[in-house]
């Protein structure tokens, strides 16, 4: 019999989910609250003597990921393989430290001592994180699915119907419902975005993109919109450095700088001023994609809050902003942080266009898919967390 408790699920961002059988006691996700709090500490997880198996990560946004480095040691994490590589550059960039982890590979049955009476089996799930997952845990008496963050809007989003009718049944649905009761989030398909990018773009040379450099859909978008219009595509660094590894590590045909002739590479300034090994390790990459000439040719170009340092050099030279606008493509909920705040308000001084819509689709699920993956897998039992909107059903 598994037994299922939820942690923070009246939010979105922070969910804690706790699924226990006879034997075992299983985490997942323990990230940062995306309100400011601080995560909640666990007895057994975060403190006191040890009573978890072990701890499973759906995909590496901070908020199922974030506050990892305060489980106690000796619990062992769990990940998938592409997914610690990515992090691990993510922490290199940030200058958050990295994590000790185990990997497993989507479809891998996760079973032996170490996890009690449970198996577990993970599957690949689309999501605005690359190679999100979610879990299937089994004690051979009761079955749960947890789904981490899905969608079914993004470039992948075709494969969940038959991933969750090959799951089939399950007695317990723990779902993350962002959407639920929310009219604000952005639910049209990913690829409906070119044409909006498109359009912008033939209206404007310099189109700076205010998202995560993470959002790999986002930047396959802006790539498809880029080839309309002739523009060059510009990644910082960072975004670079994580999709050439994607290319590399999964071969995967998303735009990078390696193996797309249109594809090239800024490095922001306040990189520059990082320790030295960082500086041999990531900003010597990509010769040859990071000429100063393409920021006088008509380019789209993700940028950063981080990055302002760079637009008010833009804006100091005269001659790089001669028709430039920013479009902001992350969730709506950022605005309200007073740093993005400040940053758009800044831009607008520096004679850069902010355009009024924004130009995104949401990595999480409508109500309408959460009601189809309620009628396939057929629970007793539904929790529903990341969400404002919590419910647990029978």
């Amino acid at each position: 019999m598994l037994e299922i408790k939820t942690y923070g699920g009246d939010k979105i961002g922070g969910c804690v989910t706790e699924i226990s059988s006879k034997t075992a006691k299983i985490i997942f996700d323990y990230g940062t609250n995306l309100d400011g709090t601080k995560q909640i500490e666990i007895e057994g997880l975060t403190k006191g003597e040890s009573k978890v198996n072990a701890v499973f990560i759906s995909h590496y946004h901070l908020d199922h990921i974030g506050e990892v480095s305060n489980i106690l040691e000796e619990i062992p994490i769990y990940i998938e393989e592409t997914t610690k590589k990515l992090y691990d550059i993510i922490c290199d960039f940030s200058g958050k430290p990295r994590i000790e982890a185990k990997t497993f590979r989507f479809g891998q049955v996760l079973e032996g001592k170490e996890f009690g009476d449970v198996k577990i089996t993970p599957y690949r799930v689309d999501h605005s994180a690359y190679n999100s997952t979610m879990f299937v845990i089994t004690d051979e008496e009761e079955t749960a699915l947890y789904t981490g963050d899905f969608r079914d809007n993004g470039y992948t989003g075709g494969a969940l119907i038959p991933t969750l009718k090959k799951i089939g049944k399950v007695d317990y649905l723990i779902t993350e419902g962002t959407n639920i009761g929310s009219k604000s989030h952005i639910l049209e398909k990913e690829e409906s975005l070119v044409e909006e990018f498109a359009n912008i773009a033939r209206e404007y040379k310099q189109v700076f993109v205010l998202m995560s450099s993470s959002n790999i859909d986002r930047i396959t978008t802006m790539l498809k919109a880029c080839n309309q219009t002739r523009h060059i595509l510009i990644q910082d660094i960072y975004m670079a450095h994580l999709t050439s590894f994607i290319q590399k590590e999964d071969k995967k045909n998303i735009p990078n700088p390696v193996t797309f002739d249109n594809v090239m590479v800024y490095k922001p300034r306040y990189m520059k001023r990082k320790k030295d090994e960082f500086r041999k390790q990531y900003l010597q990459s990509f010769q040859g994609k990071n000429k100063s000439s393409m920021l006088y040719k008509p380019f789209m170009m993700n940028i950063r809050t981080s990055m302002l340092e760079d637009l008010e050099m833009f804006e100091f030279k005269g001659d790089i902003l001669t028709n430039a606008c920013l479009v902001y493509s992350m969730w709506g909920g950022y605005k309200e942080k007073e740093e993005i705040q400040n940053f758009l308000k800044r831009v607008q001084e520096l004679g850069i266009t902010v355009i009024q819509k924004d130009i995104h689709t949401s990595g999480h699920a409508s109500e309408e898919l959460i009601d189809e993956v309620k009628k396939i897998t057929s629970p007793k039992k539904v929790f529903t967390i990341h969400t404002k909107e919590t419910e647990e059903s029978v």
